[in-house]
């Protein structure tokens, strides 16, 4: 029998955005987009007729969460009976005393893993399947990852580990993937925000939205059935935007039109008015071009926008038309065509202020 599943974790519901260029609108926006990724999720699960709904950690941002949210989700998974949902807690919501986790009232469906020094088993004998977990406890760190070695296990029965767990970390419940891979039929994990297959067996799902330029790519769920040594799933996206970073490399010869198109014509019309899109400039650029305009030109062309300025100006070598008490000429040669970083920055602030005041005849 083949044991229908939905995989997600690291909602974040609740988060407050940090990310420096967001208006206080669309961090709001952005709260409620992942909301409806939320709801989109318990649909799906419905739709699909979902026996389980694995939640492997941070299914909320514990300490900005509230409890009239926290009812709001109690209701939803209350509409999706039928679905039998496990919630791991992980570093952003973990279960200690100050998790308001404990003062909802759940419906019958939903099963909070409680227990943060030993693994926890939930046995579901109808479906022969045994689920074993363990949360944090803290938002700093979690290695007890002995007591996951130490399990054994009903070989007769489907074994599942859910874990908020990063693999590669000394202090986010790291696990040797060896000691797991052979003792349990699927290992759905949270706590990394990339989709990301470990093994046929063992995968992170990633967040159901992504959060920042860290991570791009698709983002969704991961869907797909289970039975005795066999896992089948695949990502299921249901993002409703993406963070992009795309590279355009500069070159003296180009002007302000020029410039302005390699922006605009970077990518696809559909990603430009839809996504988040950050550009990284790099290469040399001639003093003569004013790049602030520029960028405040190519905002109209993008639902968002952003740049990371890794280019240089050039500062020597050039005349502005053989006028020696050009005041632009004499600031642009104290800097001796130098790329130290804040040299550039107050060197294209500079020559900002310049451009406003008038050249000496």
């Amino acid at each position: 029998m083949k044991l229908k599943f939905i995989h997600t974790s690291d909602l974040h519901l609740g988060k407050k955005f940090d990310i420096n260029n967001f208006s206080l609108k669309e961090r709001q926006k952005r709260r409620q987009e992942i909301w409806d990724s939320f709801e989109e999720i318990i649909r799906t699960a419905k739709i699909r007729e979902t026996q389980y709904l694995f939640i492997a950690g941070d299914l909320t941002e514990g300490d900005y969460i509230s409890y009239r949210e926290l009812n709001k989700i109690s209701q939803k998974f209350s509409s999706i009976p039928d679905t039998k949902i496990i919630i791991t807690c992980g570093q952003s919501d973990p279960y200690n005393i100050n998790n308001m986790y404990e003062y909802i009232e759940w419906p019958d469906n939903v099963y909070i893993i409680k227990n943060t020094e030993a693994v926890e088993k939930l046995n579901f004998p109808l479906d022969n399947l045994c689920i074993y977990s363990i949360s944090w406890d803290n938002h700093e760190r979690n290695d007890k990852s002995q007591p996951i070695y130490d399990l054994s296990v009903d070989e007769s029965k489907i074994n599942l580990l859910m874990l908020h767990s990063d693999i590669g970390s000394n202090e986010r419940l790291p696990i040797n993937i060896d000691m797991i891979k052979n003792k349990f039929d699927y290992c759905p994990l949270g706590g990394r925000h990339n989709f990301q297959i470990i093994t046929d067996n063992i995968a992170y799902c990633g967040t159901p939205e992504p959060l920042s330029f860290e991570e791009e790519g698709d983002h969704g769920i991961i869907a797909g059935t289970l039975e005795k040594k066999k896992a089948e799933y695949t990502l299921l996206p249901i993002a409703k935007r993406k963070f992009i970073t795309r590279q355009i490399e500069l070159n003296l010869s180009y002007t302000f039109n020029k410039i302005l198109d390699l922006i605009k014509f970077s990518g696809d019309t559909f990603s430009n008015t839809k996504d988040y899109v950050r550009i990284e400039l790099t290469g040399e650029v001639n003093p003569d071009i004013s790049m602030d305009e520029i960028e405040m030109e190519a905002k109209q062309f993008f639902y968002y926008i952003e740049f990371e300025h890794k280019y240089v100006f050039q500062t020597e070598g050039r005349n502005y038309e053989g006028n020696e008490f050009n005041i632009i000429e004499t600031y642009k040669h104290q800097f001796d065509n130098s790329d130290d970083k804040l040299q550039q920055q107050a060197f294209k602030l500079g020559l900002e202020v310049l451009r406003k005041e008038k050249v000496v005849k």
